[in-house]
């Protein structure tokens, strides 16, 4: 979880999908106050179950909560790229990076890294020495193994199990239940298919079944 302190105010979450619900929920598990979700054009006034939604403010009135320390955020955007881009903006007109959000019922290993802005669900494992970039999605029940490397904006789907020592690269998406055996390397952009079992390395960009 990130160091800083919480604005009393509250956390936005920037989207309006599954991941930005599924955030919020861990979000109020980890004690945060959640004041609303940021609609976007496609979903003006989306349906909430259980948490507010906040009218709809324009892009300048986000940045100024931020900037002044009025509210804090977390990235709920699915896809990768979109999450990176909308992460570059917001810290270039803000200078705040989003807060981690991460589920209480994570175990992470005192010697583990965790980059800022990720979104960790419940029953995670990260093991010794594993580093977790920055705006990664790891889903629920997934582990990571001893010394691997996850880097930023990264997906990996509920149920995995990543190897000791494996190198996933940026942009790498992970369908749930798969297995990746110790050492395997991702490179970026490559898309995993869920139940794939990966014994060998997978090319950039590259969409891997087996």
């Amino acid at each position: 979880m990130s160091e800083k302190p919480l604005p009393k105010e509250g956390i936005l979450i920037i989207g309006t999908g599954t991941l930005a619900r599924w955030a919020a929920q861990i979000a109020e598990a980890s004690g945060m106050l959640v004041y609303g979700f940021t609609p976007t054009r496609q979903h003006p006034q989306k349906e909430q179950e259980d948490i507010s939604i906040l009218p709809p403010i324009t892009q300048a009135r986000i940045y100024g909560l931020i900037r002044r320390g009025k509210a804090g955020y977390i990235l709920g955007l699915t896809d990768p790229v979109m999450r990176e881009r909308m992460a570059h903006q917001l810290f270039e007109k803000t200078e705040h990076v989003a807060y981690s959000c991460i589920h209480p019922n994570v175990f992470i290993s005192p010697h583990a890294e965790i980059g800022g802005g990720a979104i960790i669900f419940p029953y995670v494992v990260i093991a010794f020495r594993a580093k977790v970039g920055g705006y990664v999605v790891l889903e629920s029940h997934s582990s990571v193994g001893a010394g691997a490397l996850i880097e930023d904006f990264v997906n990996i789907g509920s149920g995995c199990h990543i190897g000791e020592e494996c190198r996933i690269s940026s942009y790498v998406r992970i369908g749930r239940g798969s297995v990746l055996y110790a050492g395997v390397k991702v490179g970026k952009g490559a898309e995993i298919l869920p139940g794939s079992v990966v014994r060998e390395d997978v090319r950039p960009g590259e969409v891997y079944s087996s």
